[in-house]
């Protein structure tokens, strides 16, 4: 299925699990999907820590790509924030710095024009909830939400029987397994 939106699409925001170290195979999928999106010119924009914001930031740079990165100031950080990556900060083209976790949010959601999501926690979900949101209300000119992962169809699918979503809100989403159908998803729609 390709989301249909006439948005033009220039950065491609990635969420997910700061947990992931190299060798998860979902940091391989996330840094696949990216450089694979920064060569076909697209610009990659995460949250500056780790896991798939560091996926997302090596990919990009394996193709030659820019990157571009959120943060919260240093000094402002929360306790238990997962903080940023000095290998994804050193990598980025472009840092934004913002004062808190809800600003930060709000500029990667300013800033995108897309959403890649894989796999993580609390986090990731109130990205996602906030995205969907968005994406519902300005239908046809929305920002995508592409979930990657096998564990995501089941999550989606779950999420559109049980709740009482419109449909609408349903076709701004799609499950994709592998780097190739994110680049598919993100094809303008035709006029």
């Amino acid at each position: 299925m390709i989301i249909q939106t006439r948005k033009k699409i220039k950065r491609v925001a990635f969420f997910g699990d700061a947990d992931l170290k190299p060798t998860d195979p979902t940091f391989r999928l996330a840094e696949e999907t990216a450089k694979i999106l920064a060569e076909s010119g697209y610009i990659i924009v995460n949250g500056g820590g780790p896991g798939v914001m560091l996926a997302a930031t090596l990919g990009a740079k394996l193709a030659g790509g820019k990157a571009e990165v959120v943060v919260i100031n240093q000094e402002d950080e929360p306790g238990n924030y997962e903080g940023t990556d000095s290998k994804n900060m050193g990598s980025a083209d472009v840092k934004y710095q913002t004062g808190d976790i809800n600003s930060r949010t709000k500029k990667l959601v300013e800033i995108a024009d897309a959403f890649v999501i894989f796999k993580g926690g609390t986090g990731t979900l109130a990205e996602v909830g906030m995205v969907w949101e968005l994406a519902k209300f300005e239908y046809g000119h929305h920002e995508p939400l592409i979930f990657v992962g096998r564990e995501w169809s089941e999550v989606i699918k779950t999420i559109e029987e049980k709740m009482n979503f419109e449909e609408k809100e349903k076709r701004v989403v799609v499950t994709v397994d592998k780097p190739e159908e994110v680049l598919r998803a993100l094809e303008p729609a035709e006029n």
